[in-house]
């Protein structure tokens, strides 16, 4: 569906997931506390139907909710 990837990594970055050709498919920032996810997919289409999916999207609410709570007004 897309004509672009990433390469190589960057410093600092991890691998999460590949493609069954080897593509990195999602990617974590190493060392960081904050929610910090790439993925070159898209995990938006068919959530309700796929419970990883879902469970990204959830992940990330909870990290908005507990980074709203600790925000300095």
């Amino acid at each position: 569906m897309h004509t672009q990837g990433v390469e190589r990594l960057g410093d600092g970055l991890r691998p999460e997931a590949y493609a069954p050709d080897g593509l990195v498919e999602a990617f974590s920032v190493i060392g960081t506390k904050e929610f910090a996810l790439g993925v070159q997919w898209h995990p938006e289409w068919k959530v309700s139907e796929n419970s990883f999916y879902l469970s990204i999207f959830s992940a990330f609410g909870d990290a908005c909710r507990r980074r709203a709570t600790t925000r300095v007004k």
